[in-house]
């Protein structure tokens, strides 16, 4: 399947900690992370962990794999865009 520019996780939890009306501060202390590592993924410039999935699942009451899928998603598009920029890589031959 195509995507097309997938969001990243850290765009779509900002608009969510938005409407929560939490600070970054708040949010940051309620999860058990440092407000610096829930700041890079809300700007885009962390991925979300497994770990980091969970605490947002259980936080949010979104599915385990939610945050997680969203990131691969993100990774793959991003990768397949910067795919022409390296040489190619040949199928193996079974």
């Amino acid at each position: 399947m195509y995507m097309h520019d997938p969001a990243h996780p850290g765009e779509v939890l900002a608009g969510w900690v938005a409407d929560l009306g939490l600070s970054v501060t708040a949010f940051a202390r309620h999860l058990g992370v440092s407000r610096v590592m829930l700041s890079r993924i809300l700007n885009g410039h962390a991925a979300v962990s497994a770990d980091m999935g969970l605490r947002l699942s259980e936080a949010l009451s979104t599915s385990l794999g939610f945050w997680l899928q969203m990131q691969t998603q993100c990774a793959l598009w991003q990768a397949r865009q910067r795919a022409g920029e390296r040489p190619h890589v040949e199928r193996l031959a079974a």
